[in-house]
């Protein structure tokens, strides 16, 4: 071997090729732009609910759910619920009161969340 057929650049990455423009061939058909006629519709929250969906996110993980206990909803309608969130999902938070038993509210039903006589921040 000799010098002149050693690299003389070592670039880290997947190998590129460039082809001639006479040997490209062209596609058959021509590409169109899709649009799709189904959109989902955004749901718009105060900026107090999407802090509160914030909280009820981090205490859906496994180990926030063993730590903030015993935590108290307080909701719109004036009531109260005791207990921790088992999950959240798109526009609902289901919440394990006692031993068994789910309840679900929709997230913005849920004004303040209490833990130890203290708002969770």
């Amino acid at each position: 071997m000799n010098s002149f057929n050693d690299p003389l650049l070592f670039i880290k990455g997947p190998p590129v090729f460039h082809l001639p423009p006479n040997e490209r061939i062209e596609a058959p058909y021509e590409l169109l732009d899709e649009s799709t006629s189904i959109y989902e519709i955004q749901k718009s929250y105060s900026t107090k609910t999407l802090e509160i969906i914030d909280k009820l996110n981090f205490l859906a993980k496994p180990f926030q759910r063993k730590v903030y206990r015993p935590l108290i909803f307080h909701l719109k309608d004036g009531g109260s619920v005791q207990g921790e969130v088992e999950k959240v999902e798109e526009d609902i938070v289901t919440l394990l009161v006692g031993t068994e038993e789910l309840m679900t509210f929709p997230l913005d039903e849920i004004v303040k969340i209490v833990w130890r006589g203290s708002i969770l921040k």
